[in-house]
């Protein structure tokens, strides 16, 4: 119930836009309901509004509600339509932060294709995400589209900011097409360690890095690593590990 109160107070900082008169439910608290829906994989209001009614004994005093039954789908859409992301965004990191323990963590890196979502040309939106191992739990993402370059530039360009936001972020994983000198760079600049996977169908990716690596030290790994059945050895280039 705490982390629940918590939810709710960072989403108080997003801006109200309805009008006073007639408001009749926390803005914050709709944000959280959408937020827990979303986690449950729940996408339509009418969905949410049964949802939040079969579990409105738990949710009502954490997330702030006053009234005995919680809010119509029609009045969830349209307060929060008006909403800007960025403050939602904001809200949701301090939130994440306000949970995560204070202590290194690793994070994936992976681009997927939505199939749900569209860039403004129509085409389905590619979007580089940055996944906490532990958690399960998506902590940044970004349009390859929109920035017109590429993956590995796409998580160079926002290291920085993403870093800012969470220090403890010591380990980025990813697979071969992360493997960029500009990005390695990036990632000792900001005393982030690194581990990339090259597998076997990538020839020419992996001689670079084996001629590359090919004298270095050799250390036992910090955890056993397992093969895919049916896939060659897998080589990795690590940062400062």
């Amino acid at each position: 119930m705490v982390r629940l109160e918590s939810l709710a107070q960072v989403f108080s900082h997003v801006t109200d836009l309805r009008d006073p008169r007639g408001k009749r439910h926390p803005l914050a608290g709709m944000l959280s309901l959408v937020f827990l829906g979303l986690l449950a994989r729940i996408r339509e209001m009418a969905v949410l509004q049964r949802w939040a009614e079969a579990h409105w004994d738990q949710l009502r005093e954490p997330l702030g509600f006053d009234r005995d039954q919680p809010p119509h789908a029609t009045t969830i859409s349209r307060s929060i339509a008006a909403c800007q992301l960025s403050e939602f965004s904001e809200a949701f990191v301090a939130w994440i932060k306000s949970v995560l323990p204070d202590e290194p963590f690793a994070v994936a890196v992976d681009a997927k294709t939505s199939c749900q979502g569209f860039d403004a040309d129509g085409e389905p939106g590619q979007l580089v995400t940055v996944l906490i191992h532990d958690l399960k739990l998506v902590i940044g993402q970004w349009s390859v589209r929109g920035e017109k370059t590429n993956e590995s530039c796409v998580l160079k360009n926002h290291l920085a900011e993403l870093r800012a936001k969470f220090p403890y972020l010591k380990l980025i994983t990813g697979d071969a097409i992360y493997a960029t000198r500009p990005l390695a760079q990036a990632l000792l600049d900001e005393n982030c360690d690194y581990l990339v996977g090259l597998k076997g169908n990538q020839p020419d990716v992996r001689e670079a890095a084996e001629h590359c690596l090919g004298n270095a030290h050799e250390r036992a790994p910090a955890a056993q690593t397992v093969e895919k059945r049916g896939t060659a050895p897998i080589g990795v280039g690590c940062g400062l590990i």
